[in-house]
Formats: C-alpha cells, structure tokens, sequence
C-alpha cells in the first residue's frame, strides 16, 4: 500500500508531464511558422517507463510505474493580427498508467487548448520566434486528470540555416492544487534539439529536456513537504523521416540522467505529422 500510494503522489505531482501538449515533446522544425488556413495534425504514440523516483537525499524508491498514451493535436494557423501569424491548437490524450503489474489507471486525460501567435518570422533567414499558451482543463477521467487548471506558457524559438536546424522552447507551468488539494509548485522547463538533415528526407537529432520547480509541495492542511521540489535532466535522439511532402514521421528517446525529488526512467515515442 506504501508503495501505491507513493507512485500515485508521483502520477499526480508530474501529471502534466504525461498530457503531451509541447511541454517534453519537442521535435526538429516544429517551431517554424506557416501559411494562413494551414492546419497540421500531430499524433503522438508513447510509452514512459518510470521504476525509479529518487528524492532529494539521492535515494531512490521503486515505483514500478509505466504509462502509455495517444494524443492527437490539431494545429491552426488562423489569421495575422497587426501583420503577425497566429491561430489555436488543443490536444486531446488517452492514457494507460500500470503500477507494478498489479494497480491500472486508464481513461481520456485532461483536455488542453490554447492560442499561439508568431512575435517574430522571417522566412529568408528562416528564423521564427512565437508565444504559445496552453490551458490544462479539469475535464479528463478521475483517474488520470489533475482535477483543476495547469497553465503552461511557451515562448518558442526555431532558427533553420541550411541542413541544421535549431529549436529551443522555454516553458513555464503555473499550477492549481491537484485532485487532493496539494498545492503543487509552479515549474520552469527549459528544452531544446539540434538537428541534421542527412538526407532532403532523413534528419537526426539530439536533444535535451531540463526541469526545475520554484517550491515544495503544500498538502490540504498548509504543511510544507520538505523534499518534493523536483529537478530533472533529459538527454535524448530523435529520428526525422519525411514519409511525404507533407507526412513526417519522428522517433524520439529520452533518458533520465539527473533526478532530484524526481521520477527516473525513460520516455519514447512515434510522431505522426501530417500537413493540410
């Protein structure tokens, strides 16, 4: 029971993280701005495997945990407003979490929807900066949503010279309290890929993923839980193929390298883009 409980604390303390909106799902390219009444659609197939959760003291506690999901993501590019691109997109996940084998969690997660609008583009030097804003909606399965609003604001940056490409995407979550009535710390996530383009079709990537929350998690009574502010370090590659002009297909594996009040583990998935 001790167990259950302590990989339920982790599900709830880092569910965001398995609602694949942008946060820890960046891929080569996907920064760069597009034409007026372009819609793009992403479909994300992954698989997390968490054993580990190792507190701030560095030791670790087996959790047993994997999840798997299915998202879908449409992307609009609605219009310019004062000659600046900017348009909606949501994702609408499906989760499966296991915990040793024995306890399962499954259902529809957390809505998430948002504008986004390009601050700067430049199509010569293929050179884009944008803000995206996503709204984590209390609308998902009991079982695999955070139960409140999570907001996550995006400033994204993708510079495209030649065969290289470079995409860095600064993130910070302002949090609600969760289901249970922690007070769940507002986070900074910093991630970036650098990539090359092998072929017109082929591109390789390697990329890092770096997480830090500001405070320590408050329970329902306004006590401090000493040791759950957490900070997380990511490496990882990602496999581009153009399938189609407008059908890309990306393979991405990260790996936990540093944890502290964290999960310890890695993270995979296949990412259908398809382009209207």
């Amino acid at each position: 029971m001790k167990k259950l409980w302590i990989a339920l604390f982790v599900l709830i303390a880092f569910a965001g993280l398995m609602t694949p909106a942008s946060a820890d799902v960046l891929d080569p390219l996907d920064n760069s701005s597009a034409p007026v009444g372009t819609t793009v659609l992403v479909s994300y197939f992954g698989y997390i495997h968490l054993p580990e959760y190792e507190d701030q003291d560095g030791n670790t506690i087996d959790i047993g945990t994997d999840v798997s999901y299915a998202a879908f993501r449409p992307v609009y590019f609605a219009g310019k407003v004062f000659g600046k691109t900017w348009g909606v997109n949501g994702v609408i996940p499906f989760q499966h979490v296991s915990i040793d084998n024995d306890e399962s969690l499954s259902g529809v997660g957390d809505l998430v929807v948002g504008p986004f609008i390009f601050l700067y583009e430049n199509f010569e030097t293929q050179t884009f900066l944008s803000f995206w804003e996503f709204a984590y909606t209390p609308t998902g399965h009991d079982d695999v949503s955070n139960d409140s609003w999570w907001f996550q604001h995006q400033l994204a940056f993708g510079w495209y010279p030649g065969p290289w490409s470079l995409d860095v995407c600064a993130n910070y979550w302002q949090k609600d309290e969760d289901g249970d009535g922690n007070d769940v710390s507002d986070a900074f996530e910093l991630e970036a890929v650098v990539a090359y383009g092998i072929t017109d079709k082929l591109r390789l990537g390697v990329q890092a993923a770096w997480w830090k929350d500001f405070d320590d998690i408050e329970d329902p009574d306004g006590n401090t839980l000493s040791g759950t502010q957490g900070e997380n370090l990511k490496l990882g590659i990602n496999l581009g193929y153009a399938l189609q002009e407008n059908l890309i297909l990306n393979l991405r594996y990260m790996h936990d390298v540093e944890s502290d009040a964290y999960t310890k583990g890695s993270w995979t998935y296949l990412r259908l883009t398809y382009i209207f």
